[in-house]
């Protein structure tokens, strides 16, 4: 395979402007990245709050603490 082309680019490439770009990439990676976990945390939080408003925390009493028994194990009355 002919590689003129992208040997043409490469030699116009510095190592400068290489590492820049590396750089670069690796600022934009963590920002994603802090920004990634952020958002999986508030999600988690989110979700987490969403099940408690539904059946309450374990040992509640009352309805809101009622949670559903495991398949099998419901009660008939």
């Amino acid at each position: 395979m002919r590689t003129d082309n992208v040997d043409l680019v490469l030699t116009q490439i510095t190592a400068d402007e290489c590492n820049d770009a590396a750089d670069e990439l690796a600022r934009y990676l963590d920002a994603g990245l802090t920004t990634t976990r952020e958002l999986l945390a508030a999600f988690l939080n989110d979700l987490n709050n969403e099940c408690l408003t539904r059946w309450g925390p374990r040992g509640e009493s009352g309805e809101a603490g009622n949670l559903p028994a495991p398949p099998g194990m419901r009660s008939s009355g």
